[in-house]
């Protein structure tokens, strides 16, 4: 396959200049000035603050202390998350054209978190020697798009009822046959693991996030319900076109089974701070600590043919609601989004964000066991 040459943009400010520019953003957002600061550096640079921000809390300005965060209550909207491409990608590499910035949130640190308590088991450093914080995240009513127990995080810039959807829900039922498929997982981004791994990466379907799927694959086909795993490490050799890579094979699959109505894009997140510590996302299934889970919903705001959306977010928040009955932890609000993510194949098409990369494989597994038991309920 050939590689496509990247091409680097280059910033109209010199570093000095923005970094000057980024430190009064700071100032700014500590006054509460942000809408003024914010304003004001866009129209000097075509930045936006709270993305200045973020660059600041990973590193990529110099000379910032930060102070530390108070115990409470963390709600998803005080988490400034932005989505950068890995450095030898840009945006014009793809053919998707928005899709690949569904890469991990990197994220400013949150003024309030809820912490887990501490596990003898749970290491308490990466492979890498990262210090591992835990962190519970909920929905609250401001901020979000919420009805009953369902938050979202709406992203996409589009409007919708989400009481309408949810009152109305779409409902998909497995397939009476499991010789006829009901549901495909794979992996768009499969070298993501877990905290075992160095880099939080590995291509060793054991200890990475296709042994999630398996283990989601296990309950599926144990309750009946017909599964095709793609156990492809899809983000291999060109990391940059993986969503297309996986497009491609969504498209392949449903052709020879075109029974499938759920497609499951099974992934894992990762949270750091600016000091290098990282953040595992924690819920409890059963008096059994686990990995917190969060559904990424795509739509049509990136200017990609994706009709169905408010279809796909139907069936989503439903579900969600049916899982916080019984586990109001387990899910992380949904995250609704302007890329598509290829789930304009069905209108049961999700990703599913299974722990992060500070969470351990097990944690992530007991998660997804979970998911996929309720899922399997929800289609029976």
């Amino acid at each position: 396959m050939n590689k496509r040459r990247t091409r680097k943009k280059r910033s109209r400010f010199p570093a000095p200049k923005l970094l000057a520019l980024a430190a009064l953003c700071l100032l700014g957002h500590r006054l509460g000035a942000e809408q003024v600061i914010s304003d004001t550096m866009r129209g000097l640079t075509g930045l936006d603050l709270p993305r200045t921000l973020a660059a600041f809390q990973i590193g990529a300005f110099p000379g910032l202390t930060v102070s530390e965060h108070e115990i409470g209550t963390v709600s998803q909207d005080e988490v400034d998350e932005t989505q950068p491409l890995p450095a030898q990608m840009t945006a014009e590499d793809q053919v998707d054209s928005a899709e690949p910035l569904v890469s991990e949130s990197w994220f400013d640190i949150p003024s309030e978190v809820q912490e887990a308590e501490e596990t003898e088991t749970a290491p308490t450093k990466t492979a890498d020697g990262a210090a591992i914080r835990e962190l519970t995240i909920k929905g609250s009513k401001n901020g979000y798009s919420a009805y009953k127990n369902v938050f979202v995080k709406n992203e996409s810039g589009l409007s919708f009822s989400l009481s309408s959807l949810m009152k109305n829900p779409v409902q998909i039922t497995k397939n009476k046959s499991a010789d006829k498929p009901t549901v495909l997982i794979l992996h768009t981004h499969a070298s993501e693991a877990y905290a075992d791994q160095k880099g939080a990466r590995s291509e060793d379907t054991a200890h990475n996030v296709v042994a999630v799927g398996d283990a989601m694959t296990e309950e599926l086909e144990a309750a009946g319900i017909g599964v095709i795993h793609c156990r492809t490490i899809i983000d291999k050799p060109s990391y940059n076109r993986s969503y297309n890579r996986a497009r491609e094979i969504i498209e392949d699959t449903l052709d020879e089974y075109p029974s499938i109505k759920i497609v499951l894009d099974v992934h894992r997140d990762s949270m750091i701070r600016s000091d290098g510590s990282e953040y595992k996302v924690v819920s409890e299934v059963d008096g059994t600590k686990c990995a917190q889970l969060m559904m990424v919903m795509g739509t049509n705001a990136g200017g990609l043919d994706h009709p169905n959306w408010k279809k796909n977010l139907s069936f989503a928040a439903d579900l969600q609601q049916s899982i916080a009955e019984k586990y109001p932890t387990l899910m992380r609000p949904i995250n609704l989004r302007k890329q598509r993510f290829n789930e304009h194949a069905t209108t049961g098409s999700m990703i599913l964000e299974c722990g992060s990369s500070a969470n351990t494989l097990q944690e992530a597994q007991t998660a997804a066991r979970t998911f996929a038991k309720l899922l399997a309920k929800q289609i029976s």
